[in-house]
C-alpha cells in the first residue's frame, strides 16, 4: 500500500511513467449539487488520474473537491460538499418588517416579502426580494404613512376639513361634503371618515339634480314642458296640459316640480264632455248654450219655462249637472200644464182628516192628523204640486211606563198610584226610591218622554 501511494504522487509531480494493476474508477463518486470540471472530464480513467467537481450555480465549496484514481477506485485529495451560496442580510425597511416566504435561511434562492407595520402602507411597486449570486433583487421597498385617496374635483360639491394642498390625508381624519346649489341634493353620505387602513367608511357622495318624475298619463291629454332624460323634469319647471277637443281638463292646467321632488299637484285626466241634445220646446236655459254643444264635468244647467207661458210648469228637475264619464245627472225637464196627484200618501201612526180622494188638482191640498196620545211633528198638511206631493210631518210616539218595569229600577210614581201611565211626547213624569232605597243613577227623578223613549232613574 505504501509503494502504491508514492507511484501515485511520482506520476502527479514527476512525470513518471509507472505501470499499475488494472482500477476500478468508472464510477465516479456522488457529490451533490456538483459535475466534473470539463477540464479533468475523460472518457476512461487510469490509475493517477485526479478529477476536480464544480458546484451547482448557486451553490459553493470550501476548498476545490479533487479525487484521485487509485488501485481501490476514487480517493479523495480534497474532500467537500456543496452548499448554497448564502447571501448578505437583507436590508431593513423602515416602520415596516420582512420575512421568509420562500427557502431557508438567507441563500440562494431565498424570497422575502416585507411588510409595513400599522398605521403605514407599502408604497413601493416590488414588495419581494429574492436572493441571488450576489446580490438580492429588487430595492427594499418602501413603507409610508397610510393615508386616504383624495377627493375628485367637482364643481358641484363643497367639501370642508380639506385643503387640495395637503399631500396625506391621515386616518381618522374626517370630511363633510354638502351641495350648495339648492336644485341639487347629496347622493351619498355627507360625512366620510379616513380608516386606519387608508380606506373611507363610505364612497365619495355627489351633486344630483333635483327631479320630478313624469309617470304614465292619460292617452288623451296633450303635456307640454322641459321633460329630459328618463321622463323626468328639473325642479322649478312647469308642465302644461290640454286635451283634445271632445274632452274636459279634469284637474290642474299647469303643476311645477318641487325642491322635495314632488309636483305641487296632481295630473289632470281627460273627461267626456256632456253633449245638449235637441232641447224641449219652449224651456230656457242658464247659462245660455255652449257654441260647441258641449259642457265640461261639474257645470250645472239650469231650466225654466218662460213666463209668456202662463200656467206651465217645469216638468222634471230645475238643474241638471254634467257628470264624469259625459252622462247628466237627469234628463232635461220639459215645461208644460201642471200635473195633478193621486191619492195622498199614508202617514205612520196618522191619518187625513177628511176622505182621500182618487185624483186631485195642483195645488190642492189634504189635511192629516195623528193617533191618539201621538204628537205632531210639523205642519199637517200635503199639497199637490205638479204631479207630487210636498209636504213634511211626523206623528211622535207616547212613553208608557207600567209597575213591572219601575219594580227592576226600585221605583214608584211620585205623584201616583196608578199601576201604568202614558206620557205624551215633551211630557214628564216624577218618581222616588221605594222605602229603604236609594238613588245611585246620575239621572234626575224626573224625566222626559221623547218620541216614545223615556229612561228612568235607578234607586237600591
Amino acid at each position: 500500500m505504501r509503494s502504491t501511494v508514492i507511484l501515485l504522487f511520482l506520476q502527479l509531480w514527476g512525470n513518471v511513467k509507472v505501470s499499475l494493476s488494472q482500477n476500478d474508477c468508472s464510477q465516479l463518486p456522488d457529490i451533490p449539487h456538483a459535475h466534473v470540471s470539463d477540464n479533468t472530464k475523460k472518457d476512461e480513467y487510469q490509475q493517477g488520474n485526479v478529477i476536480r467537481f464544480t458546484c451547482e450555480t448557486g451553490y459553493i465549496s470550501g476548498p476545490p473537491i479533487r479525487y484521485v484514481c487509485s488501485e481501490g477506485g476514487w480517493i479523495a485529495v480534497h474532500e467537500g460538499t456543496c452548499y448554497l451560496k448564502p447571501c448578505e442580510l437583507p436590508d431593513d425597511t423602515p416602520n415596516g418588517y420582512y420575512e421568509i416566504i420562500k427557502g431557508e435561511d438567507f441563500v440562494f434562492g431565498t424570497t422575502i416579502k416585507y411588510f409595513c407595520n400599522r398605521g403605514y402602507q407599502m408604497v413601493s411597486k416590488d414588495d419581494t426580494r429574492t436572493c441571488l449570486l450576489d446580490r438580492w433583487t429588487n430595492h427594499v421597498p418602501i413603507c409610508g404613512p397610510v393615508s386616504c385617496e383624495h377627493p375628485s374635483a367637482d364643481g358641484r360639491i363643497t367639501v370642508k376639513g380639506f385643503n387640495e394642498n395637503e399631500e396625506l390625508i391621515l386616518p381618522d381624519r374626517f370630511l363633510t361634503f354638502s351641495c350648495d346649489d339648492p336644485r341639487t341634493y347629496l347622493n351619498g353620505s355627507s360625512v366620510l371618515i379616513c380608516g386606519h387602513e387608508g380606506e373611507w367608511d363610505h364612497p365619495f357622495p355627489t351633486c344630483e339634480d333635483i327631479t320630478c318624475t313624469v309617470g304614465e298619463t292619460d292617452p288623451r291629454l296633450t303635456v307640454t314642458g322641459p321633460i329630459i332624460a328618463n321622463k323626468t323634469v328639473n325642479v322649478g319647471h312647469n308642465l302644461r296640459f290640454q286635451c283634445d277637443d271632445q274632452y274636459s281638463l279634469e284637474g290642474p292646467e299647469v303643476i311645477e316640480c318641487l325642491q322635495n321632488g314632488q309636483w305641487n299637484k296632481a295630473f289632470p285626466t281627460c273627461t267626456d264632455r256632456c253633449k245638449f241634445t235637441v232641447l224641449p220646446p219652449g224651456i230656457r236655459i242658464t247659462p245660455p248654450r255652449p257654441p260647441n254643444n258641449q259642457v265640461r264635468q261639474g257645470q250645472k244647467i239650469n231650466f225654466e219655462c218662460p213666463s209668456n207661458r202662463h200656467g206651465h210648469v217645469l216638468r222634471g228637475n230645475k238643474t241638471v249637472e254634467c257628470l264624469a264619464g259625459g252622462q247628466w245627472s237627469d234628463q232635461f225637464p220639459t215645461c208644460g200644464p201642471p200635473e195633478g196627484c193621486g191619492r195622498p200618501p199614508p202617514l205612520a201612526n196618522g191619518d187625513t182628516k177628511n176622505s182621500a180622494h182618487s185624483k186631485y188638482r195642483h195645488n190642492e191640498w189634504v189635511e192629516y192628523g195623528c193617533q191618539s196620545s201621538y204628537t205632531m211633528n210639523g205642519r199637517p198638511y200635503k199639497t199637490c204640486n205638479n204631479g207630487e206631493w210636498t209636504g213634511q210631518m211626523k206623528c211622535l210616539r207616547p212613553c208608557t211606563v207600567t209597575r213591572e218595569i219601575m219594580n227592576r229600577y226600585n221605583i214608584h210614581f211620585s205623584y201616583s198610584n196608578d199601576e201604568k201611565l202614558y206620557a205624551r211626547h215633551d211630557e214628564g213624569l216624577t218618581f222616588s226610591c221605594n222605602y229603604g232605597r236609594q238613588r245611585v243613577s246620575l239621572l234626575g227623578m224626573r224625566q222626559v218622554c221623547n218620541d216614545g223613549v223615556m229612561q228612568l232613574p235607578s234607586c237600591q
